[in-house]
């Protein structure tokens, strides 16, 4: 049976990969890209990350992203949920997949 809908680390996977094919249309060369180059980077990233913020109703930000050559690493996505913790991407995939985290025990226990 197929879903209609899609999990939100779901949609920061595929939001991440657009964000790639964006960056490869810019000249990025590690120090030496343009101060202009880098505010179109800037840019994208914070276009991106609106856009899953109005559909899926967190807040997301890159906090290690940084150019390495020719490419931007983009690290670990960091995630404000509704609730207001800070998770990462593993994290989210647990909680939306209903796996318990290790560590953690039962309130009623």
């Amino acid at each position: 049976m197929a879903r209609n809908f899609m999990y939100v680390f779901e949609r920061i996977y595929k939001e991440q990969n657009a964000m790639q094919v964006e960056f490869r249309k810019i000249q990025i060369k590690g120090r030496r890209t343009s101060t202009a180059d880098l505010k179109r980077v800037r840019s994208i990233i914070s276009n991106s990350n609106y856009k899953v913020s109005r559909e899926c109703n967190v807040l997301l930000s890159y906090p290690r992203m940084h150019i390495e050559g020719t490419e931007v690493v983009l690290g670990e996505p960091l995630i404000m949920l509704p609730d207001c913790s800070l998770v990462n991407i593993k994290q989210l995939q647990d909680i939306e997949l209903g796996r318990k985290r290790a560590g953690r025990r039962d309130k009623g226990a």
